[in-house]
């Protein structure tokens, strides 16, 4: 089983993506810190999913972490349309894909099916 860790400080939001994850089949890590978000990295995650609500320079830290234990890890990072300075620290800090949260909240299955790395067969 796929495993995709999911930052998400926002507890009742959390669930609510942990339960699509499951749903789609994968195994599900959704932490509601930074330090456990970092805890979670492992080499062989399918997806990092990013909550862009905290401080970004802790973010920017966590997305950096997880490119740097795996360059191919791919990151989905998600959060106010109007916070284009939030959006663009994603960016510049290796996200592979930045969305507004309505996106996110709507289309989750789908972004998950289109950034989720294959899982390795070995």
């Amino acid at each position: 089983m796929q495993t995709i860790v999911a930052y998400v400080p926002d507890l009742m939001f959390g669930i609510r993506v942990r339960d699509v994850l499951q749903q789609l089949g994968y195994q599900a890590i959704v932490a509601d810190s930074l330090a456990a978000a970092q805890q979670a990295l492992a080499a062989d995650l399918g997806l990092l999913i990013v909550d862009l609500r905290s401080e970004s320079e802790a973010t920017s830290a966590l997305v950096q972490a997880a490119k740097a234990l795996d360059p191919q890890l791919p990151v989905l990072a998600f959060g106010s349309h109007v916070d284009v300075e939030r959006q663009k620290a994603a960016r510049a800090a290796g996200c592979d894909r930045v969305v507004a949260n309505s996106k996110f909240s709507s289309d989750l299955p789908n972004l998950i099916a289109t950034l989720v790395r294959p899982q390795s067969v070995g």
